[in-house]
């Protein structure tokens, strides 16, 4: 590669500046090389004024978009965080709110409970005591028959013993004194 260098500064037409020398030696028109650099200038400003500056104010709109839904991401966890806790303590206060409902469900159901055992105690007793009094009248009827017919025995078989006939009034007296007599003994 260097011969060829070499090769090309010996040329006959040759400048004494290397540079100017090789670019003649490769064909190089400094006035396209100029050409060209100035289209490259205007093309890069025209695409650095139009296209790369939206592009990069794109990029960064882009950019403070992502900021912004990360902030509000982060902002959702936050709330969301909140919200939980916020739920939580609900869960908790309805707990605690539906347990002393329970509580108090379960005392007034006891007293229910109570309530109606001792009314229904009170008509038991009511009842039994109804049927004691009964019984204590059928008692007292049973006795007070029971009395008659013993006087009326009474009777009869003293006149059988007697053998004679009494008179209404002193039959009378006799089942009196006779009833008197079992009342006694009783």
């Amino acid at each position: 590669m260097f011969d060829l260098l070499f090769l090309a500064a010996a040329t006959p037409e040759s400048t004494g500046n290397p540079i100017i020398d090789l670019a003649n030696t490769f064909g190089v028109d400094w006035r396209i090389i100029l050409a060209q650099i100035v289209n490259f200038a205007l093309v890069a400003y025209l695409l650095w004024r139009f296209a790369f500056k939206r592009v990069m104010a794109s990029m960064e709109e882009r950019q403070k978009q992502i900021a912004d839904g990360l902030r509000f991401a982060d902002e959702s966890k936050l709330q969301l965080a909140e919200a939980e806790k916020t739920k939580a303590e609900i869960i908790r206060a309805a707990q605690a709110e539906g347990q002393e409902i329970l509580r108090e469900v379960k005392e007034k159901a006891q007293a229910f409970h109570d309530q109606q055992t001792k009314e229904t105690s009170q008509k038991v007793e009511e009842m039994l005591q109804r049927g004691r009094e009964a019984n204590e009248l059928e008692r007292q009827k049973m006795l007070s028959e029971v009395r008659r017919e013993i006087a009326s025995l009474v009777v009869l078989t003293s006149a059988k013993v007697l053998r004679s006939e009494l008179q209404d009034v002193q039959k009378q007296r006799i089942n009196e004194a006779a009833a008197a007599e079992i009342a006694r003994s009783n």
